[in-house]
């Protein structure tokens, strides 16, 4: 499952199924329950899909006629990882597994999406560009993405010796960083600020690199969403 990094649904109600696309927000298997007739029609989960099989499953039910629908009130209760490593694995595991999903359904020549803050409960990513190429290539254009190609800029200008560019990408790097991390933020609790920059920062970095390590096992470039949760 993707978790919120493509579920972000804040409103009880129906999903728009008729802009429903594998992008849009889903239900994870861990607060979910679908009929049986509506599981006959479209076929069991996929055991293929190895994470991303609800995501992959509500896009067959929606496409299928079936109605998703969100309900604020129902309680679910999840144990979570218990351990740093166990918790990385997780989130390493999904970024590693997800390019089966789109190349399932047929995503091919380069695509790269943004974020689309509406809040209209259809997709959460939209299409910045989308081109032929010899092969698959999806980039997800995320804030953590842009901090570490900033930070890749700064190191390499100051490495061949541009010092005003560098500061310059330095100053920019800080200040998205500052802005990523806003939320866990805590100016009167110095150790849950760290503890929840880490753990953030960890889990992002497992999931890009599963990404990458997945979409190559696929034959495509995968640089996966990231986990942007703003509280």
């Amino acid at each position: 499952m993707i978790i919120q990094i493509m579920s972000n649904l804040f409103e009880e109600g129906y999903l728009r199924r008729d802009k429903y696309t594998l992008l849009s927000p889903f239900f994870s298997n861990g607060n979910v329950a679908f009929r049986r007739e509506a599981l006959s029609q479209v076929a069991p989960y996929d055991g293929n899909c190895y994470s991303g099989e609800d995501q992959d499953m509500c896009f067959r039910l929606a496409k299928s006629g079936w109605e998703l629908y969100f309900a604020r009130d129902a309680v679910v209760r999840h144990k979570s990882r218990t351990t740093l490593r166990a918790f990385m694995r997780q989130w390493f595991n999904y970024g590693f597994h997800h390019p089966y999903l789109f190349k399932k359904h047929d995503f091919k020549g380069l695509r790269i999406y943004r974020p689309d803050n509406r809040k209209d409960k259809s997709a959460i990513y939209k299409d910045s560009l989308r081109v032929r190429f010899p092969f698959p290539i999806l980039i997800f254009l995320t804030p953590f993405l842009a901090l570490h190609i900033l930070l890749a800029l700064a190191i390499l200008f100051a490495a061949i010796g541009l010092h005003i560019p560098a500061i310059v990408s330095g100053g920019f790097t800080l200040a998205l960083a500052l802005s990523y991390f806003r939320s866990d933020i805590d100016a009167r609790n110095p150790f849950r600020t760290c503890a929840f920059v880490f753990f953030r920062y960890v889990v992002n970095l497992a999931l890009l690199l599963g990404g990458l390590l997945g979409g190559a096992k696929r034959g495509m470039l995968y640089i996966s969403a990231t986990f942007d949760y703003k509280g």
